[in-house]
């Protein structure tokens, strides 16, 4: 029996997953382990957020959402200037912490929203097999996104094609620049699919 995938459950792994890492970013005193940290969460966050855009958003209109797709768009293009703001930074400014800070917890505020008052709409729209479409498209969306900023791809120098279509690791600036392309492990994980 194939079990189904609920896409607000997959969407909330992401989200658990920024507060974890932000969490232990606050914790810790390693400057070592807050630039990994940094560095993971500005990726997860870049990821989830394509992921998102390009799928979840798509079905927002059916599920009487539209009116929410504009407003999460805007918040995506405010966290995506507050990650790049924090990609520009350099991990030995002195208010780079605050920088970082801004970026997630201004994504955690989205989060907030959609897991209040958009996922209950959506679980109450959507029909168990429909759930586990869209959650699945979800995840095929943030996979392509993730092989994207692999640190093992741009190791190997194989960006070409990911120049050519506009498709250059997000966060490969900060990899370069702040942790020598480390990740922090994720403690909540999506199934295979």
């Amino acid at each position: 029996m194939i079990h189904l995938l609920d896409v607000t459950k997959e969407i909330k792994i992401d989200h658990d997953n920024i507060r974890d890492l932000f969490d232990r970013f606050q914790a810790t005193t390693d400057l070592k382990q807050k630039a990994t940290l940094a560095n993971t969460m500005m990726r997860e966050i870049a990821i989830h957020s394509e992921a998102e855009d390009n799928s979840v958003y798509n079905e927002y209109g059916a599920l009487g959402l539209a009116d929410a797709v504009a407003h999460n768009k805007e918040d995506h293009a405010q966290i995506k200037r507050l990650t790049d703001a924090a990609d520009k930074a350099s991990f030995d400014d002195s208010d780079y912490t605050a920088v970082v800070e801004r970026a997630v917890t201004t994504f955690l505020a989205h989060a907030k929203q959609e897991e209040d008052e958009q996922h209950p709409r959506m679980r109450e729209k959507l029909s168990p097999q429909r759930s586990d479409d869209l959650a699945r498209a979800f995840l095929k969306v943030r996979k392509a996104a993730l092989a994207r900023e692999e640190p093992s791809a741009a190791e190997s120098g194989d960006l070409s094609h990911k120049v050519r279509a506009g498709q250059t690791p997000v966060r490969q600036r900060l990899c370069d620049s702040v942790a020598g392309r480390d990740v922090a492990p994720l403690y909540h994980s999506h199934p295979e699919i």
